[in-house]
């Protein structure tokens, strides 16, 4: 369904930063670029104000919503308490299958934050973490509510990301990782709390999580 894939292209563009908060997504420029009919077009846009990435002001039609720093704030409290549990059930939960794949998803991972060390380098990481957490967690009811509210946050991941190059970041996923798999939902918790606490330190933004 052409609305489906362009409102998933629309949302890896916001994300990736190619639009900016604040910035205008015009119906004429998706036309031309896509050659889509208004109806399409116009449903994508709908899903991405629907997912909180997007607004639509009067006059003014679709514009990337901007952040001030409490409203980042308050979005990082609600990504700390989804983390947290979701760590806390995957380190309850583990099984050898997660053991088993975490060595991998160590070595996908450290191939993206490489790719950070560079001025041109940005990160490419395409939820896998978020994935193996969630599958490690096995609660489709925290999947649900984790799709939507970890989507807002992702692009000022990605610029904290590019600011640091990761350097903290990195280190803190790693011991995620290694106290999910060796059974530790407290240390997991907590190690997920100071994770969201790097990012927004890396952002530049004060604020208790």
């Amino acid at each position: 369904m052409r609305s489906t894939w362009l409102s998933d292209l629309l949302r890896e563009r916001i994300v990736a930063g190619r639009y900016q908060p604040g910035e205008r997504i015009r119906e004429a420029d998706l036309r031309s670029e896509f050659g889509f009919s208004n109806g399409p077009i116009r449903e994508a846009l709908q899903a991405i104000v629907a997912d909180g990435l997007a607004e639509r002001n009067p006059w003014q039609g679709i514009r990337i919503r901007t952040l001030g720093p409490s409203q980042i704030v308050e979005l990082f409290q609600v990504r700390t308490a989804l983390l947290e549990y979701a760590a806390e059930l995957a380190a309850r939960r583990c099984t050898s299958e997660t053991i088993e794949s975490a060595a991998q998803l160590k070595v996908s991972l450290d191939e993206a934050f490489e790719s950070l060390q560079s001025e041109e380098g940005h990160p490419s990481f395409d939820g896998r973490l978020s994935r193996w957490l969630l599958a490690a967690a096995n609660n489709d009811s925290l999947r649900v509510v984790w799709d939507k509210t970890m989507l807002q946050t992702l692009f000022y991941v990605r610029v904290s990301l590019i600011r640091s190059r990761g350097v903290e970041s990195r280190k803190l996923i790693h011991e995620l990782i290694d106290r999910i798999c060796a059974r530790q939902p407290a240390e997991a918790r907590s190690t997920a709390r100071r994770l969201t606490q790097q990012t927004l330190a890396d952002l530049g933004i004060a604020g208790d999580v």
